[in-house]
């Protein structure tokens, strides 16, 4: 249903044009963000949004990504950024994927820069799915990238289309930022790479206390007896 509603907002988007004050036409809605660490306490954010400039997005608004990315002293910068450079306000509200790399979750300050990030962007979508990647950010967020839709439409689908898991048991942002505070739970989180220009999930993250401690094979996940990524 969500799927639907947002290609609904986005046709709109192509057909209402001459209105200057269209709210749908001044935004940008980024579907995938990527944070990484970089030295001196900054960090790396990246996005990938439907290119609804594109000459071929009247037929398919969802089959290209524009890419952004940029260095920031704080990631709550980073929207703002978005913002001033595409000239369109960057709507967070239809997020699919948030990809973290996995040094993220290994110093705590850095685990508190994103759970404040969250707690102030108050049109975030926590429901949005979380990943790790592990130092390949650059070439996910890439337009050597070879899809057939938007990055963030394509892991979506990759991760729902997964029968033999719940489908509640994928984490997700709210997810992520319960655990900060309680930290009772081990969750198991996919890990994403890029293989011949795709990206790839074959394995999961363990993780405790929000740092990375092992690593299962996708079919280890899939053949425990558990069923859920949320582990008590």
């Amino acid at each position: 249903m969500k799927k639907f509603i947002f290609i609904l907002v986005i046709t709109m988007a192509l057909f209402l044009t001459g209105c200057e004050n269209n709210e749908v036409e001044s935004n940008i809605f980024p579907l995938a963000i990527g944070i990484e660490t970089e030295e001196e306490s900054r960090f790396h954010m990246y996005a990938a949004y439907p290119d609804l400039e594109d000459p071929d997005a009247a037929d398919d608004a969802l089959s290209k990504d524009a890419y952004w990315e940029e260095s920031l002293d704080n990631l709550s910068e980073g929207s703002s950024l978005m913002s001033k450079e595409s000239s369109r306000n960057a709507d967070m509200n239809h997020l699919k994927v948030l990809i973290l790399d996995v040094q993220m979750l290994d110093d705590a300050e850095n685990t508190e820069a994103l759970v404040q990030f969250f707690r102030e962007k108050s049109d975030i979508a926590w429901n949005s799915y979380v990943l790790l990647t592990d130092g390949e950010m650059e070439e996910i967020f890439s337009e050597e990238t070879q899809l057939n839709s938007c990055l963030g439409i394509y892991l979506e689908d990759l991760l729902e289309g997964w029968e033999n898991l719940r489908y509640d048991s994928l984490i997700t942002v709210g997810d992520l930022v319960s655990q900060y505070y309680n930290r009772n739970e081990i969750l198991l989180i996919p890990l994403v790479s890029i293989e011949e220009n795709q990206p790839l999930i074959d394995s999961f993250a363990v993780v405790s206390g929000l740092r990375m401690t092992a690593e299962m094979s996708l079919d280890e996940v899939f053949e425990s007896n558990t069923n859920t990524l949320l582990l008590r």
